[in-house]
């Protein structure tokens, strides 16, 4: 056991080096990475139509052609908000951490987390300077991040439940964004900020991954935690994705429908165009967690419950 926690540390720590010098050669920059100069010359974009969360059902056509373009902007808008309030807490947090010596024994990794505490600062600060760009102005933090990591701090030696689902969550997040960017009419101050974004926090869950399958031995009750509880929490946080109901009064459409919310947000939810839009985000995920032993056997009965069947199917047929 002492044996293979050491290969596992050795493994991470040479993972870790190679993410330094990744964030030392290139960072970004809130001046320099993106084109703040351009105007927005005409009503922008932000997110592909087929990616706004009412395309493909009958509230589409209920909406103006003006309203639809004011969604792509809200929508994405909700998401860099989220992604401020989330990222400001990561900092809050670390900086905690390691001012308690969390990582005391794990000199790289305490190297490391500085340098991914600055960039998610940065990361804060240009997020915050995008939704200006646009016109747009900051949504509240929804409430489940408001005790985030009070909640999620961890049970063992390392705060693997936090760091476990700090990677969860902007893995996910990403995922969405960056599929949000790719058709060629979206702007190019979005395209920029979330691939710029993309790309630092590809640094990110693939430490925190190296993380998680490194220490998960260390830690036996955060490993059974995340094995029963990861299929629930992706469930909600790919649902909680697809929009923000502030998003519709912001806006103030014209038609009666969009007023009764509950039926508005089944329809977006459950339509046949978002669970294949689900599908190719949550492919890459699945495949971790079953190569990491976060997806067991023993809480299968949970994956089916929270809809992820079909897409796990061919790869527990691959790992056997």
């Amino acid at each position: 056991m002492l044996k293979e926690l050491s290969t596992n540390i050795t493994r991470l720590n040479q993972v870790t080096e190679r993410l330094i010098a990744s964030s030392e050669k290139k960072s970004m920059s809130t001046l320099y990475s993106h084109p703040w100069d351009e105007p927005v010359s005409e009503p922008p974009f932000l997110r592909g139509k087929e990616r706004i969360s009412i395309y493909g059902t009958p509230y589409w056509e209920k909406a103006t052609a003006e309203e639809i373009q004011q969604l792509s902007v809200e929508e994405t808008i909700t998401w860099w908000s989220a992604f401020v309030h989330l990222e400001s807490l990561v900092v809050e947090y670390y900086m905690r951490e390691l001012n308690n010596d969390a990582f005391s024994d794990l000199p790289i990794i305490r190297d490391y987390m500085k340098h991914f505490i600055k960039e998610e600062l940065v990361h804060t600060l240009v997020f915050k300077k995008a939704i200006s760009y646009f016109g747009s102005k900051i949504y509240e933090m929804p409430p489940f991040l408001r005790t985030f990591y009070d909640d999620n701090a961890g049970t063992g030696k390392y705060p693997l439940m936090a760091v476990y689902l700090t990677m969860v969550i902007e893995w996910i997040a990403d995922q969405y964004q960056r599929l949000d960017v790719q058709a060629d009419y979206v702007h190019s101050m979005a395209k920029t900020v979330v691939n710029e974004h993309w790309k630092e926090e590809m640094r990110h869950i693939k430490w925190g991954q190296q993380m998680i399958q490194s220490l998960i031995g260390t830690d036996s009750e955060f490993r059974r935690h995340a094995q029963e509880l990861t299929p629930v929490y992706v469930r909600q946080l790919i649902d909680q994705g697809v929009t923000n109901i502030d998003c519709f009064d912001r806006i103030g459409f014209a038609d009666p429908a969009f007023s009764d919310h509950e039926r508005l947000l089944d329809a977006v939810l459950y339509s046949d165009h978002r669970k294949a839009l689900n599908s190719e985000l949550i492919r890459p995920l699945l495949y971790y967690f079953v190569q990491s032993g976060i997806y067991h056997p023993d809480y299968h009965d949970i994956w089916v419950m929270q809809g992820f069947s079909d897409d796990l199917q061919p790869l527990l047929k691959d790992a056997v």
